[in-house]
């Protein structure tokens, strides 16, 4: 059994290997293939520069510092490994350096911007993924800071006027509010630190503490609304700032404004912040929900409260051309907050005397699932709307009038003249 078992076996293997040929056609076969040159792999140039720019990236990255345990390590859902190549110590805002200080003690970045070595980033080739350009890990330092927006450290002293509206919000108020007890009972708060939406945590702070008033009041608050284009500021550079769209935004209808109408009409789209007509805003709010950086809520709040700034200045540039030596510019300060379902972060924005630059500064932080932050919390929320229903209206209104009064008497003035053959 064993002798026909084998032979049967070499058959096989041998049928299975390769087919019968006579043998002056396996050479010819045999030296075919030994001629047959290798195939070639085209080769894309585009990739032998791809290439060399990321090898320079690379270089300048390791240049800056290439210890990744002295970095900070970010809240990032964007930037979570800790192998990540770039880190969040490299999103510092330009005031974080070392500047030169005017008169005042302020800081004066460089109008240069930060340097980028032998490579300067493009919004379309440093990051090919889909994310919103507030996403970008540079976005601070090259769209913010080339158009003279900067983040301020939380103990540089504020300005006067600023520490006078920031007194302001901070006082105590007359009306009652939820006690302590009342918010440590409160199980819709308590299910926003258990991996909350967006929408959760917006809905819950829509209802409770941030009011939205019919325009007929004369304050106006938009949701989710694109800001006008020519609001944000634009220092001519190629690097954009990201259009604003708040997921809150307060500002004025033109109910606000009913013995001013005449001249809002004659200056067009200056006042106006959106395609709903909201005028001069001064409080940005933007939301997040678990697994969402606030560190991108922030990059919102720079951008969306230097352009609300921004549109203040524009009215207080028309004041400087009055003739009038009553005329006095009215105060461009406003306020925008980053949050989630467990902190919130709150800020004011300014603009650094006659320079182009836009600074922002963080007022305080609070911890909302804690009572007593959560309390505090409410009441700034109050009492900006307050300052913003109050003392700012009041200003506007006065420099709205101030512009008539002199737009009238130019045309008195005119109308007197002699006319010339």
């Amino acid at each position: 059994m064993d002798g026909p078992s084998q032979s049967t076996k070499r058959r096989l293997d041998t049928s299975l290997e390769t087919p019968l040929l006579p043998t002056a056609k396996q050479a010819r076969l045999s030296k075919t293939y030994l001629q047959q040159p290798a195939p070639k792999h085209p080769k894309a140039s585009f990739l032998k520069d791809h290439v060399e720019l990321t090898d320079t990236i690379s270089k300048w990255l390791e240049s800056i510092g290439s210890d990744r345990e002295k970095r900070c390590r970010s809240d990032s859902y964007l930037h979570a490994s800790s192998d990540d190549l770039i880190s969040r110590n490299l999103t510092r805002s330009a005031p974080q350096m070392a500047y030169n200080r005017d008169a005042d003690g302020c800081a004066v970045p460089p109008t240069s911007g930060p340097s980028y070595g032998s490579v300067a980033p493009t919004d379309t080739g440093l990051s090919r993924s889909s994310r919103a350009l507030v996403e970008e890990p540079f976005y601070r330092e090259r769209n913010l800071a080339f158009n003279h927006v900067y983040m301020r450290h939380r103990d540089e002293p504020f300005p006067e006027h600023v520490a006078n509206v920031v007194d302001y919000v901070r006082k105590e108020r007359d009306s009652p509010g939820p006690s302590p007890d009342d918010v440590y009972r409160d199980r819709i708060l308590g299910t926003l630190e258990i991996r909350p939406k967006k929408p959760d945590v917006e809905n819950y702070f829509n209802d409770r503490v941030f009011p939205k008033f019919g325009e007929e009041n004369g304050l106006m608050r938009s949701d989710r609304q694109p800001m006008s284009r020519y609001a944000v500021p634009n220092a001519g550079t190629q690097f954009k700032i990201s259009n604003p769209t708040p997921d809150m935004l307060y500002g004025y209808s033109h109910h606000a404004f009913p013995n001013q109408l005449k001249q809002l009409f004659s200056m067009g789209d200056e006042p106006v912040a959106n395609n709903q007509g909201l005028m001069y805003p001064f409080f940005v709010i933007e939301f997040k929900g678990h697994g969402e950086d606030l560190w991108v809520a922030t990059n919102q709040c720079l951008g969306g409260s230097a352009s609300c700034v921004n549109i203040a200045e524009r009215l207080n540039r028309q004041l400087k051309a009055c003739k009038s030596s009553t005329v006095k510019p009215i105060d461009s300060t406003t306020f925008s907050i980053a949050m989630n379902g467990e902190v919130a972060r709150l800020y004011v924005s300014w603009k650094h005397s006659d320079l182009d630059y836009y600074y922002m500064q963080k007022v305080r932080s609070f911890c909302l699932q804690e009572p007593q932050d959560h309390i505090e919390f409410r009441k700034y929320v109050k009492n900006i709307i307050d300052w913003g229903m109050d003392q700012r209206l009041k200003e506007i209104r006065e420099s709205l009038d101030t512009l008539l009064e002199e737009s009238q008497k130019r045309t008195s003035e005119a109308a007197k003249s002699p006319t010339s053959d």
